[in-house]
């Protein structure tokens, strides 16, 4: 009985999300606490991300040469015990979607979406911008090496406003698109055929 059960729930996961909206049969248990894992996660992620955004703004419009290493110290530990440890959990409870359940990485587009600003959230964050990139290029200084690393931070996508306003965009982006969950970039419609006339089906 209890070997059946397990089974059926195991299954239940298997199947999960395969319309690719991540409601199509019941959660279990296990689908719960990874959705919970990832909600924790999303919010230490997300929150840290807009707290390092009110410093930013606050070390652009301060004037106090005292005040800009305090603030400094706070932007590196928000990035290194708020930012960073949401970013993992992600990723690690986004893994265990994408593989044990229907979903998929990149089977659905705001899976694939999601996945595609994780990747890049983490590769930009640690290597130019913020206190992470900051001891990037510092390290990489000692070897002549971090000529590109500025390049790229001073002239493609500095730190600046413009990109803390970029960041809050694609935040409010993840937002919406784990809120509307479209399932492809453009959705073909279907038609029937209703007493004579064609009739929209997807809607």
């Amino acid at each position: 009985m209890n070997q059946g059960r397990a089974v059926y729930n195991f299954d239940r996961v298997r199947r999960y999300g395969r319309r690719g909206k991540g409601y199509s049969i019941p959660d279990n248990r296990f689908i719960k606490t990874t959705k919970a894992f990832h909600l924790l996660s999303a919010t230490a992620w997300a929150g840290g991300s807009l707290a390092m955004q009110a410093l930013n703004f606050l070390k652009f419009t301060t004037d106090s040469s005292v005040a800009i290493p305090c603030i400094q110290d706070c932007l590196h530990f928000v990035d290194t015990w708020v930012v960073m440890p949401g970013l993992a959990g992600c990723i690690i409870t986004g893994t265990l979607f994408s593989t044990c359940t229907a979903i998929g990485f990149f089977r659905f587009f705001w899976i694939g979406f999601k996945w595609c600003i994780v990747c890049c959230a983490g590769f930009w964050g640690m290597m130019f911008w913020g206190p992470w990139g900051d001891g990037m290029i510092t390290w990489l200084s000692q070897y002549s090496l971090d000529a590109p690393l500025r390049f790229v931070r001073s002239f493609i996508l500095p730190e600046s406003m413009w990109q803390g306003a970029l960041q809050l965009s694609v935040i409010f982006a993840m937002c919406l698109f784990s809120v509307y969950r479209p399932v492809a970039l453009y959705r073909k419609r279907r038609y029937r055929k209703v007493d004579g006339i064609s009739v929209d089906r997807s809607v």
